[in-house]
């Protein structure tokens, strides 16, 4: 059993309409230039980055992984080869047996020759602090994110830290079986 729990307010993205499905990812938008798939709270700092991105033209596969048992090996590789660049996994967990390890085994065993970044913690042992302060110290956050994708297009975006905080990932707020990061 495998259950992630945070302290203090965790954003409702998803509404009671469009139940969690066990196996099975949730597609936050289409694109053709990067795969990405997130999990936990990156969710959200993943989805604020790909705001500014689709602005900057880079069209991104983001799906939300909201359960890694049964993982769905078949649907990671068919969005990783549908894109041009590349495949990022991020996640608030060590790249090492989380996220970044299915997806990398997922590319491996179908011989889908894919650029793979993962983003999550490297292997060590992780101090406390405020969120804010650990996701950018473990390069857990949007502008992290963002710094990655540069890195896989080549290319340099020109994106902020002050155009990242004035986007707003509007929460639904329900007391009915909505899904929390």
């Amino acid at each position: 059993v495998y259950v992630r729990q945070l302290r203090g307010e965790i954003p409702r993205l998803f509404p009671p309409s469009e139940p969690l499905k066990i196996g099975k990812a949730r597609v936050l938008s289409t694109g053709n230039d990067i795969a990405l798939f997130s999990s936990g709270i990156c969710t959200e700092e993943a989805m604020r980055a790909t705001q500014v991105l689709q602005t900057r033209g880079i069209s991104i596969s983001h799906l939300h992984i909201s359960t890694h048992k049964p993982f769905n090996q078949k649907e990671i590789v068919e969005v990783a080869s549908q894109v041009k660049y590349g495949v990022i996994t991020m996640e608030n967990h060590t790249i090492i047996g989380g996220l970044g390890s299915e997806v990398a085994e997922a590319l491996a065993e179908s011989g889908l020759n894919k650029r793979l970044i993962r983003i999550g913690l490297k292997d060590t042992f992780a101090h406390g602090g405020s969120r804010p302060y650990l996701m950018r110290y473990y390069e857990i956050d949007a502008m992290s994110l963002i710094r990655h994708i540069e890195s896989l297009i080549g290319n340099s975006l020109g994106v902020d830290e002050e155009e990242l905080k004035e986007v707003r990932i509007e929460p639904i707020h329900s007391e009915s079986k909505a899904e929390a990061l």
